[in-house]
C-alpha cells in the first residue's frame, strides 16, 4: 500500500497582482462586450428621452449643446439614481422606469463581482496549464532521471525545450529567471517533491503548485519478494493513512499551509460578468424604448394629419364669407350711387332760383323775396 498519494503537477512562480496595474482593476468585473453594450444603451436611452421630450419640455430645448448635455446627463445620472424630475411625457417615464431597473441589476451585479475580486487572494499563478506552455514555446524543467521526461515528450514538448535539475534550489532559481532569461516557466514533477518545495519557509508564497495533471499509484516501500512482513506493513500503513494520524504527520512534516493534490487548484479571481448574462435585460429595455419611440412618432403623425384635415374643412366657409363680403360692398356701392343721385337732383332744383333769391309761386302770384331771417310760426313758405 502506498503511504502517500502521488501524481504529476506543475510548480510555477506566483504572480503578485499588487505589483501589476491594479488601478484598472475596476474594469475587471465586466467583459469588454458588456462594457460596450452598456455605454451604447446609455446613449440610446438618452436619444429616446430627447426625442420624446424635445417638442414640449423646455428643459430639452435651446442650443444644440444644451440639448445634448441635458439628455446625456439625465441618462448617465440614472447610474447613481440622482436624476431630477425633468421629464413630463408618460412615454418617457415608462422608458426611464424600465431602464432604471436594468441599471439597478447591473450596479448590484457589478458591486458583488468587484467585491469578490478585491477580497480574494492577490497571488495568481503565472501559468495555468501545459497547453499554454506548449503554445507559447516556453522552457519547462523536470527532475533529472524522472519518467516526467517521457511524459512531457508524449505531450508534444521537444527535447530542446526541456531542462533537467537535481535540487530544489535549482528549481527556485530557474523559475525566478524565467524562459527569456535562461530559466523555465514551470517545473513538472511528482507531487511529493513539489510539496516539499512549497512547504519550505524559504520559498513560502513565492511559488504555487497547480492541480494534478497526471495520476500515479503513489509512493510506497519496497521489500524483497516473499518478505513475510509485507502484509502486516500494508495493513498498518492503511490504518495510518485512512485516519487522522496521517494528516497530523503531514502537517508536522510539511506545514499546515502545504498545498496537497486535493486542493492544489489555481487561485484565480471570479469570472467577469458577460454580455450573455444580461442579454435579456438589454432586449427588454431596447424593445420598450423602441415601442415608446414609435408611439411618439405615431402621435405626431396623427396630430399633423388632424390639423391638415381641419384646415381643409374650414376653407369653404372662408370663401363664402369672402363672397358675402364682396356682395355687401357692391350693395353699399349701389346705395351710395342712389344717395348721390338724390343730392344731385336737389342741387338742380336749387339752381332754378334766380340771382335775386326769389322763386315763382305755384298759384301765379307775384314772387316775393325769400326771408333771410327766421320764419314766423304762423306763416308758410311754398317751394
Amino acid at each position: 500500500m502506498p503511504y502517500t498519494e502521488s501524481g504529476v503537477s506543475m510548480l510555477v512562480l506566483a504572480e503578485n497582482e499588487s505589483e501589476s496595474k491594479i488601478e484598472w482593476v475596476f474594469l475587471k468585473p465586466l467583459t469588454k462586450e458588456l462594457w460596450f453594450a452598456t455605454v451604447i444603451f446609455f446613449l440610446f436611452t438618452a436619444l429616446v428621452i430627447w426625442i420624446i421630450e424635445h417638442p414640449r419640455n423646455m428643459e430639452y430645448q435651446g442650443s444644440n449643446t444644451r440639448q445634448l448635455s441635458t439628455a446625456l446627463y439625465f441618462a448617465f445620472s440614472t447610474l447613481t439614481f440622482s436624476h431630477g424630475q425633468i421629464i413630463k411625457s408618460p412615454l418617457s417615464k415608462i422608458v426611464v422606469v424600465i431602464w432604471c431597473f436594468v441599471v439597478l441589476v447591473l450596479v448590484q451585479s457589478y458591486t458583488a463581482s468587484f467585491s469578490s475580486i478585491l477580497t480574494v487572494k492577490r497571488f495568481q499563478p503565472s501559468v495555468t496549464d501545459l497547453d499554454q506552455l506548449l503554445k507559447n514555446g516556453d522552457y519547462v524543467g523536470y527532475q533529472e532521471g524522472s519518467f516526467v521526461n517521457s511524459f512531457l515528450t508524449r505531450r508534444g514538448f521537444s527535447e530542446r525545450r526541456l531542462r533537467s535539475y537535481t535540487k530544489k534550489q535549482e528549481y527556485a532559481e530557474a523559475l525566478r529567471k524565467g524562459s527569456k532569461n535562461g530559466g523555465v516557466s514551470a517545473i513538472v514533477d511528482e507531487i511529493p517533491y513539489l510539496t516539499a518545495i512549497v512547504s519550505d519557509p524559504h520559498y513560502q508564497k513565492e511559488f504555487q503548485m497547480l492541480k494534478r495533471i497526471y495520476k500515479t499509484p503513489g509512493f510506497g516501500f519496497v521489500f524483497p519478494p516473499g518478505f513475510p512482513l509485507v502484509h502486516n506493513l500494508s495493513t498498518a500503513m492503511l490504518d495510518v493513512t485512512s485516519g487522522d494520524e496521517g494528516s497530523h504527520m503531514e502537517t508536522k512534516w510539511f506545514g499546515a499551509e502545504a498545498v496537497f493534490p486535493s486542493n492544489a487548484i489555481p487561485n484565480t479571481d471570479s469570472a467577469p460578468l458577460t454580455l450573455k448574462s444580461f442579454s435579456g435585460l438589454f432586449i427588454i429595455t431596447g424593445c420598450i424604448s423602441t415601442l415608446m419611440l414609435m408611439i411618439r412618432f405615431s402621435m405626431s403623425i396623427l396630430a399633423n394629419y388632424t390639423q391638415i384635415r381641419d384646415s381643409d374643412v374650414q376653407s369653404p366657409d372662408v370663401g363664402g364669407r369672402n363672397d358675402a363680403h364682396e356682395e355687401s360692398n357692391q350693395a353699399q356701392n349701389s346705395m351710395g350711387g342712389i344717395v348721390a343721385d338724390i343730392h344731385l337732383h336737389e342741387v338742380r332744383i336749387d339752381s332754378s332760383q334766380d340771382i335775386h333769391g326769389s322763386v315763382e309761386r305755384a298759384d301765379g302770384e307775384e314772387p316775393r323775396p325769400i326771408q333771410n331771417g327766421p320764419v314766423p310760426a304762423n306763416s308758410t313758405q311754398t317751394v
